[in-house]
């Protein structure tokens, strides 16, 4: 995660953070959470270009909005699922609203913990950053931990993002370099072709 305000997870591999994390003041007393449907996509796409401009890449990233639909919701089982924060939506999650907000999540398994989640995105728009919303996007993701029986979630953060690893820290979380001397790392699509190719 980035921002604390845009906090951007980059939990097991993501980059993705712009948040409204530490120190929020509250405010989102009209944010409602909830699970992302098909409709939503369009604007999660939109606000994942707004995470990487804030990030510093405002190129954006390549994903398309059908890569999200058929990984997401054509896939069984689905690669990603989504939390969105609604503004003025209706009763009880029927939709409608203003969407403020965004964490992108896999299910992913430890050998020593068994259940985990990963963040790959965590993002608030500006407006509301500091408002209690990515706590409450968090908030979520911690009671479908407690509900399946998930013991960790995962993500990363920008070392350069003092605001959004103090956001965390004041949740609990701990960071793993430090702890466990871990680094993340990543083999990118030529390096998998490559590899590949030699089996």
């Amino acid at each position: 995660m980035t921002d604390p305000s845009a906090v951007s997870a980059v939990a097991a591999g993501g980059q993705g953070a712009a948040a409204g994390g530490q120190g929020e003041a509250g405010g989102a007393g009209d944010v409602l959470v909830r699970s992302a449907r098909r409709e939503d996509m369009p604007r999660v796409h939109e606000m994942i270009h707004e995470l990487a401009a804030f990030e510093g890449f405002p190129q954006g990233p390549a994903i398309a909005l059908d890569d999200l639909l058929r990984d997401g919701f054509d896939s069984s089982p689905p690669w990603f699922f989504t939390l969105v924060a609604e503004r003025g939506g209706g009763a009880g999650g029927a939709g409608g609203g203003e969407l403020v907000g965004y964490a992108l999540c896999n299910r992913a398994y430890s050998s020593w913990t068994a259940r985990a989640f990963y963040v790959e995105d965590l993002y608030v728009v500006p407006s509301l950053r500091r408002a209690g919303v990515g706590r409450r996007l968090l908030g979520h993701l911690a009671q479908m931990a407690v509900a399946e029986g998930v013991s960790r979630v995962d993500w990363h953060v920008a070392e350069g993002n003092a605001a959004a690893r103090a956001f965390y820290r004041g949740l609990g979380a701990r960071d793993l370099r430090t702890s466990e001397g871990r680094a993340a790392l990543r083999l990118d699509q030529p390096h998998i072709h490559a590899l590949a190719r030699t089996h």
